[in-house]
């Protein structure tokens, strides 16, 4: 060995790997905990944690959800600077591992191994029998969760969630939603919130009131024209005739 020339122990770099790996899954548990403390679902947290610290960049409707919450920006800018350095950091010590011949052939042994592993599961025998292991791992009821309105609307069939407000002039007052819509209609009224408190049941047998805030899904143009308005870009608008 030439003289001022030191050696690394080849461990200490896989150590350090191994270090640094366990430190990134308690970077994004952490991170995970503190956006679920922010209202965030579970699954939800997770996968966004894993998406800002990779760089993944899903252009999700769930990606709105951090975006509109302040808590939950400063979150992701951590995240996704810490994901930065750490890529920086992990290219540069396997780098250094890689410029020896003894690394170089683990890695290509590795490297093999994956290989093989591919072509395993290409065999239709492996395939069935993981196939299967699969299945049995997923939950065997129904399951369901909240979704943004944005995941309802519709723009190849022009359909939407709306807002509607019945103002104190409005010739809506005093009038059924089942008089508007008959049935058949492509309009269904959600909702009507009023006082303070929401009306679920029996909605199209509500007499429209002063105030009352009615939420619809379906075909903008429909509604248009039954309630003689004007939609604006978010479907918020004040029921006037």
């Amino acid at each position: 060995m030439p003289l001022g020339r030191r050696e690394g122990h080849p461990i200490l770099g896989f150590l350090f790997i191994l270090i640094y790996f366990i430190l990134i899954l308690l970077v994004l548990r952490i991170s995970t905990v503190l956006l679920v403390m922010t209202g965030l679902e579970p699954s939800q947290s997770s996968f966004q944690a894993v998406s800002m610290l990779t760089g993944a960049g899903f252009t999700t409707s769930e990606s709105e959800l951090i975006l509109r919450h302040p808590v939950r920006r400063r979150i992701g800018m951590v995240l996704i600077l810490f994901g930065a350095f750490s890529l920086a950091v992990l290219i540069s010590v396997i780098s250094s591992l890689l410029s020896e011949n003894p690394h170089l052939t683990l890695m290509i042994s590795i490297a093999l191994m994956l290989a093989v592993v591919l072509v395993s599961l290409r065999i239709p025998s492996v395939n069935r029998k993981v196939s299967r292991w699969i299945t049995s791992r997923l939950p065997s009821h129904t399951e369901g969760g909240p979704m943004p309105m944005e995941e309802l609307a519709d723009d190849e069939r022009n359909e939407d969630v709306v807002g509607l407000h019945i103002a104190s002039d409005s010739a809506l007052i005093g009038k059924k939603l089942r008089e508007l819509l008959p049935e058949g209609e492509e309009v269904v009224p959600l909702v009507i919130k009023r006082d303070g408190g929401k009306i679920r049941r029996n909605v199209s047998d509500t007499v429209l009131e002063e105030g009352d805030f009615i939420l619809l899904y379906g075909d903008e143009s429909i509604i248009e024209s039954k309630f003689c308005v004007k939609l604006g870009n978010h479907g918020m608008v004040t029921g006037k005739e």
